[in-house]
């Protein structure tokens, strides 16, 4: 009996030493005790941390720094831009302007006998009449218009550069036409006049001729600009190049239309295109004293119309 009693104390404290801590809870010994964690719903005083047992405080570091402190990385500065620096554009004085004593109105394309296919491109240069124009004009070999335009003449020298395009339809296999082109004064008077034969062609190619001698063909050395005339008759003295062999005419026109004085006269063209003198008489009528203006014009003798015209303004007295 006393054996069974042993037995049975020594089995309840074996198993009592078996059985895992956390299955009963044990008495802690004294002078062991660990203080238990107390969170405090009211923020802390100022100056004081409060950690939590499950967050990680992070001390600050430089990397992590206000904009006040660390100034921000700058932006990679870009390469400027290059600036594309182009002269001025001429106005209307594209080709250099011509030498003293050129004509008034020449032509630099087409050329003289330039075979011409539609449209034709005319370009060159000319002294501007009233409001700045003038006007090119195509004749077919009977003395057809075939077109015509107005061009203006803008330009602040004494020749201005013009370029236009006219259109044809020819007859037949392709005919003589003949390029013109004029300008006017403020009075509607003409103040100069210059033509180029050119052949005009109904299909095919264009051919075109350089333009050739570019002088004025009438150069009048009297009466001066600048002389008033009184008598009743004028003296005209200059040298030419005309076009042809027809005879050349001067005349006296008043600024309203009125011709006061107008002589035919007979000049051979040199063979070589070379200015040939001329002089003559002129008589002319007049009461009162008047503005005229003095024309020296040669006709076409292959196409009805005026080829050439050259004029100045003088000063008549009675």
């Amino acid at each position: 009996m006393q054996f069974r009693i042993i037995l049975i104390c020594s089995l309840l404290a074996f198993l009592a030493a078996c059985a895992p801590a956390t299955a009963t809870p044990s008495a802690t010994p004294t002078g062991t005790t660990i203080p238990s964690v107390t969170f405090t719903p009211t923020a802390p005083p100022t100056g004081t941390v409060t950690v939590s047992p499950t967050q990680e405080i992070i001390p600050p570091t430089e990397e992590i720094a206000t904009p006040t402190e660390t100034p921000s990385t700058p932006e990679p500065t870009l390469p400027p831009i290059p600036t594309l620096i182009v002269p001025p554009t001429p106005g209307a004085t594209s080709l250099p302007q011509p030498e003293v004593g050129s004509s008034s109105i020449q032509f630099y394309g087409p050329g003289p006998v330039s075979k011409l296919r539609s449209p034709i491109i005319v370009n060159g240069y000319a002294i501007p009449g009233y409001g700045n124009r003038g006007r090119v004009s195509l004749y077919g070999e009977d003395g057809r218009l075939l077109d015509s335009k107005l061009l203006q003449l803008n330009t602040v020298y004494t020749w201005a550069y013009f370029y236009g395009t006219l259109k044809f339809e020819t007859q037949g296999v392709g005919e003589l036409g003949r390029l013109t082109m004029s300008t006017t004064d403020e009075f509607g008077r003409l103040s100069a006049v210059n033509s180029v034969h050119v052949f005009l062609l109904p299909e095919g190619f264009s051919i075109i001729n350089p333009p050739g001698n570019l002088k004025e063909r009438c150069v009048i050395d009297l009466p001066a600009p600048v002389r008033r005339i009184s008598g009743g008759t004028m003296t005209v003295t200059g040298k030419l190049r005309p076009y042809n062999t027809l005879p050349m005419v001067v005349e006296l026109i008043t600024r309203n239309g009125k011709v006061i004085g107008s002589q035919a006269f007979a000049v051979t063209p040199a063979p070589d295109d070379s200015y040939v003198p001329f002089s003559i008489v002129l008589p002319y009528t007049t009461s009162v004293g008047t503005w005229a203006r003095l024309n020296v014009s040669e006709q076409d003798d292959r196409i009805a119309g005026m080829m050439y015209l050259y004029s100045r303004e003088i000063y008549l007295n009675p």
